[in-house]
């Protein structure tokens, strides 16, 4: 199987992330995508987060429906930080006869330098970089990477782009701007964000759980 993993906080789940995921299947023709939920994202530091009972109940309430989309809780079960390096590691590993491809944003890609055993990622696994609305990337104006830019490869959607170890692709989905984090302000503020922003499911869950109001007791979340 090819198999498509994108991975997140997903605080909240939004229609960016559905969007994303939806969009790279079609054009990578995967069998599936598995939306890896974080437990404690290292890049993330001290930035408060919803606890992972939260976050996953949210990926797992609105993929209900999906196909092929599903939730993941590999990085969960570990309970502790988890690297990309050693996700795909252990999914390339224990499932050798299937594909993986990583998918990320425009912006884990002018980061991607920074990230643990970056070279290893880009030489042996297959990333799926798409260019976001405000963080576009000029891959002549990457910086950190050096020789490892002739790895990406800039595709179109007719290119039919495959998976393979050692090649990263960065396409343009014409992917809706949405974050997250606009999504917590604008949901703490009292507003009530479009469902063309997130789902109706999801922000009832939210509503129920008081996940972004700034008066909201930790003590009361999940795990």
């Amino acid at each position: 199987m090819k198999i498509g993993i994108l991975g997140g906080t997903f605080d909240p789940m939004h229609r960016g992330h559905t969007y994303l995921a939806r969009g790279v299947s079609t054009i990578l023709d995967l069998d599936r995508v598995l939306f890896m939920v974080s437990y404690l994202p290292p890049h993330k530091g001290k930035l408060k987060i919803s606890s992972p009972f939260h976050r996953y109940s949210m990926v797992a309430m609105d993929l209900f429906e999906e196909e092929n989309l599903y939730p993941s809780q590999w990085e969960l079960d570990r309970r502790k930080s988890s690297y990309t390096i050693e996700t795909l590691q252990y999914f390339t590993s224990h499932h050798p006869r299937h594909q993986y491809c990583f998918i990320a944003g425009s912006d884990s890609l002018k980061e991607i330098h920074l990230w643990k055993d970056y070279a290893t990622l880009l030489k042996e696994h297959c990333f799926v970089f798409v260019q976001r609305p405000g963080a576009q990337v000029n891959l002549e104006e990457l910086k950190g990477l050096g020789s490892l830019r002739q790895r990406i490869h800039i595709v179109c959607k007719q290119d039919q782009p495959i998976i393979r170890s050692g090649q990263s692709l960065l396409m343009t989905l014409d992917a809706p701007d949405i974050s997250a984090s606009s999504l917590r302000k604008l949901i703490a503020s009292g507003k009530r964000p479009s469902s063309k922003l997130i789902s109706p499911s999801v922000l009832q869950y939210v509503k129920k759980h008081r996940l972004y109001e700034t008066n909201q007791d930790p003590s009361k979340e999940g795990l």
